[in-house]
């Protein structure tokens, strides 16, 4: 047994060997648009500070992202919310269509919603699973283990953040998701590492944390790579931290190809 998943691995190594992994179907492309909040909320580390959207000003902002995202013509929107919401959600939507429901300010309605209407669609799609990640236990683990540059490593993340995060408050809502889908957003990512190491070899706690992270982000992955069929263009609304892996889990995976949003969000 061991023989053989060695040699599999071996095979797997080698460039020439992985053709069989290609298909001919047409590729399903992929763009993950990492959003803010819309309500303020949420349970991130950092949570940005908003105003009304759905003042009329907002909503014209709205309006122009809804645009924007349109001219990728997705076949199917995915949202941050589990499926076992999917139907009431749906039915939501039904009802929304019929012009017997007002949007709520979550950007799952703003933006799920209202990009699904503009293209017809007839459904969306809740991708989510569900997880928690303590902070507290892997800085108190931290803290006990004398990891003085982890925990300056998290101190600068934190001083950074709240910087970036006031300078696109001043924003419209495009130019707040164009930063959300920055270098930055993407960089930032690094702090889970940062966090894995948290722990010892003992307790790891950091690892095991991050470990549920990683296992919500590949679960989202599974979940929307499951509905798509080949020529699908997918575009997943998604809290920004999970930005960075979901595009990597796509890039990886044969048959998808991630598109940048803010060659949307630009135009």
């Amino acid at each position: 047994m061991l023989a053989t998943l060695s040699l599999a691995l071996s095979l797997l190594s080698s460039p020439v060997q992985t053709d069989w992994i290609e298909t001919d179907a047409a590729p399903i492309e992929v763009m993950v648009l990492g959003s803010y909040h819309f309500t303020g909320g949420g349970q991130d580390l950092h949570n940005a500070q908003v105003d009304d959207h759905l003042s009329p000003e907002r909503q014209a902002e709205i309006a122009e992202v809804i645009e924007a995202l349109a001219g990728f013509a997705p076949t199917k929107v995915m949202v941050e919310l589990t499926p076992d919401y999917e139907v009431a959600f749906n039915a939501e939507y039904q009802a929304y269509l019929a012009g017997e429901h007002a949007l709520t300010v979550n950007e799952r309605q703003q933006l799920g919603m209202r990009l699904a209407a503009r293209l017809g669609h007839e459904r969306l799609y809740a991708i989510d699973q569900a997880s928690d990640m303590d902070f507290e236990g892997m800085m108190g683990a931290a803290q006990e283990a004398g990891q003085d540059r982890l925990l300056g490593e998290f101190g600068n993340f934190n001083a950074a953040v709240p910087v970036l995060m006031a300078d696109m408050e001043n924003g419209t809502v495009m130019e707040r998701l164009r930063g959300s889908n920055s270098q930055f957003a993407h960089d930032a990512h690094g702090l889970y590492l940062t966090l894995a190491q948290m722990g010892t070899t003992e307790a790891p706690i950091g690892v095991q944390e991050m470990g549920e992270w990683w296992t919500r982000n590949l679960a989202i992955f599974a979940n929307a790579a499951r509905h798509a069929e080949p020529g699908d263009r997918l575009v997943l609304i998604y809290g920004a931290g999970h930005k960075h892996l979901l595009e990597q889990f796509f890039e990886d995976a044969p048959g998808f190809r991630v598109v940048d949003p803010l060659d949307t969000l630009t135009q």
